[in-house]
């Protein structure tokens, strides 16, 4: 049941794409919740760079809401993680500015 609901929570995940026209990078946030749109506080989000490898790490907070502000632009596997849960992983392109 708790990877059931993990996996619908992380299908649910809003996610936020905007990139910043001088500097040229990327932003990347949004929020994990059940499908009773509960917020899931405490998952761990994990931003991998495809091409480069670079992992970038963040903890949702008590309204499940997790922000990467700065990440060059390009392919990223998102991932979920909660002890307990099943991880998930999605694919993103975070486009250049411009």
């Amino acid at each position: 049941m708790r990877v059931r609901l993990l996996l619908a929570a992380i299908l649910c995940l809003c996610f936020v794409v905007a990139a910043f026209p001088q500097g040229g990078n990327a932003q990347l946030g949004g929020i994990v919740s059940d499908p009773t749109k509960a917020l899931i506080p405490g998952v761990t989000i994990t931003a991998k760079n495809v091409d480069t490898g670079v992992l970038t790490t963040q903890l949702t907070n008590d309204a499940g809401v997790y922000s990467f502000p700065v990440l060059q632009p390009g392919t990223y596997e998102i991932s979920a993680e909660l002890t307990g849960f099943k991880k998930t992983i999605q694919k993103t392109d975070l486009p250049y500015a411009g």
